[in-house]
Order: structure tokens, then sequence, then C-alpha cells
């Protein structure tokens, strides 16, 4: 069954570290204030390597998630486990940690927001890289144990056997930092096309 390449897995890495640089100049522009996004890791993985990287299959997660389409289709989700999102909706809403202590709706809509910031950044810098043609949807609020979320979103994807693309995603101003999880995961049939990015 296709898989990603080592080769392909290095250009996302690129292409990510991107994203991330321009999502951190948007939302410095949103909020007013620094906040730098870094990539310290891109990897292939699982459904069950997505789950363990955000705590476990039975983690309560938080997150967005986008549908890319265009010239390649595929799906996109910020995933945090709760508490990190929470510490993220401080940052980005400069509040002292520990301020917003449940999901509410102010944080559900800060971690769409931010969701639809980096995922349409990543999208748009694959575009530019590659070429492409392509087209994020508006973000939609994920909230639920990580196993479901995986297994409801990348159904398509994880039965056919693809792995999906994890970038480690670390949100930083100056009090501090909270570390999210960004999943990538193009569709199967697009494979072909997708190796050639790595050509």
């Amino acid at each position: 069954m296709a898989t990603l390449t080592a080769e392909l897995e290095g250009t996302l890495s690129r292409v990510a570290r991107d994203g991330a640089a321009r999502a951190g100049r948007g939302l410095t522009g949103l909020m007013g204030q620094e906040i730098a996004i870094h990539v310290p890791q891109v990897r292939l993985g699982t459904r069950a390597d997505a789950c363990d990287a955000v705590g476990g299959p039975e983690t309560v997660v938080l997150g967005s998630y986008l549908s890319i389409t265009g010239d390649i289709s595929g799906h996109i989700v910020l995933l945090f486990p709760v508490e990190r999102a929470l510490a993220c909706v401080d940052l980005m809403c400069g509040q002292p940690a520990g301020t917003t202590r449940e999901a509410d709706e102010i944080a559900c809509s800060a971690i769409g927001e931010l969701g639809n910031i980096v995922g349409s950044a990543f999208v748009n810098a694959l575009a530019d890289h590659a070429g492409l043609a392509l087209h994020p949807s508006p973000p939609s609020i994920l909230n639920d144990m990580a196993l479901a979320l995986v297994e409801t979103v990348y159904a398509e994807v994880l039965s056919q056997g693809g792995d999906v693309v994890m970038i480690d995603t670390v949100f930083e101003d100056a009090r501090g930092q909270t570390t999210g999880l960004l999943i990538v995961a193009p569709d199967p049939v697009c494979m072909p096309h997708l190796r050639e990015l790595a050509a």
C-alpha cells in the first residue's frame, strides 16, 4: 500500500517550517503581540502514533479540522490535549496562564481561529512550494477522545493503510509556550502526485 516517502517527508518538513513562519506572522498581526511558532519535528505516523502524540487514544482533545481541495485533496487537524488547548487560548488572548479553565464557546472559537491560521498557512506554503492550486475549508471545532477523532477524520486514509504526517507545533510568546500536533493526511489517491514534489 502506498505510503509517504522519506524524501516527501523532508519536503513537507521544509513546507511546515515555512507555514509555521507564515502562521506566526499572522498570529502576531492578529493579536498585536509577538507569537512565534516552531516546528521541532516532522515525522510519519500511523493512527496509533497520532493518538499517542496527544496523550493516548482516550485523551480528550480540543482542536480544529480543515479539508484540502484543489489539485490534491486531504485533511489537516490541529490537536491539543484540552489543558494545552486552554493554555494556548491564554497565550493567544494575552492572559495569565490558567485564566481559561474550560472549553467554553470563547475557547473553542479561539482554537478554531488558531487552526484556521495554522492550517491555511501550511496549505498556502505547500501550494507555493509545489505550484499547486489548493483551497483550505473553513475550520470545524473538534472536542472528543483522540481515537474517535482520528478514526472519524481519517477513516478513508487509515482504512487504506496510508500514513499521516505529524508535525509537532510549538506556540511561544514572551511568557511561555505550549505544544500542539498538526496532522496532515493526503488522500491515498493523491500519493503519485505528492511524490512528484520530492523529485
